[in-house]
């Protein structure tokens, strides 16, 4: 069985040997000089407002980025369907390897980088996590889809003692099922924000 890294790999590849026979054909296009056309009056400029944008109803939701064109350039190489098909395959390597990260928690490396975060998160350094430093550190790591009560079930989740604070074994527990779950949503939100998804 292929690791994740290989079967990125196998997959970029795969889109790049696509794109490269696509670039060979319009090469051969290109080649024909452009037949000349007899220069016209030209009418006079008039200036009307561009009609808005209207996004059709199941249109793609996906707003643009900075890979947008690369996307769009590879959707009409490749074909949609074939786009697709890569990138479903990315999207699962990538959150393959998300839950793998996450999976080391038990390891000693895994249970060391927890110990930080807590540290990191234990802002007055008692020990313990109150639900105000457990919320602002779910909105640093970038997990703005938890509302107020998501961070409360969480909280509660975590709180198996129900001392209304999370201890750093409490902690240990929940967190590598909550990161597992969110992070991979947030990759998923970056990937839409910066275009890949349009």
């Amino acid at each position: 069985m292929l690791r994740a890294s290989e079967q990125i790999d196998n997959a970029v590849q795969q889109a790049v040997d696509a794109a490269d026979s696509a670039i060979e054909s319009a090469k051969m296009i290109m080649d024909v000089p452009p037949t000349p056309v007899a220069p016209s009056v030209a009418a006079p400029m008039t200036t009307t407002p561009a009609p808005p944008k209207v996004v059709k109803k199941g249109g793609n939701p996906h707003k643009e980025g900075v890979f947008s064109p690369i996307v769009i350039a590879a959707g009409t190489i490749l074909g949609e369907e074939q786009l697709n098909k890569i990138r479903g395959k990315v999207i699962g390597l990538h959150s393959d390897l998300i839950k793998s990260f996450v999976n080391t928690a038990d390891s000693e490396f895994g249970k060391a980088v927890l110990r930080q975060l807590f540290n990191f998160v234990d802002t007055d350094k008692s020990g313990y996590l109150d639900k105000k430093e457990v919320a602002t550190a779910l909105n640093l790591l970038g997990f703005k889809w938890l509302g107020e009560k998501q961070v409360d079930g969480i909280f509660e989740r975590a709180d198996a003692d129900g001392d209304l604070t999370i201890s750093l074994d409490e902690f240990m527990i929940e967190a590598p099922r909550l990161l597992r779950t969110n992070l991979v949503k947030l990759a998923k939100a970056n990937g839409g924000e910066m275009g890949l998804l349009v």
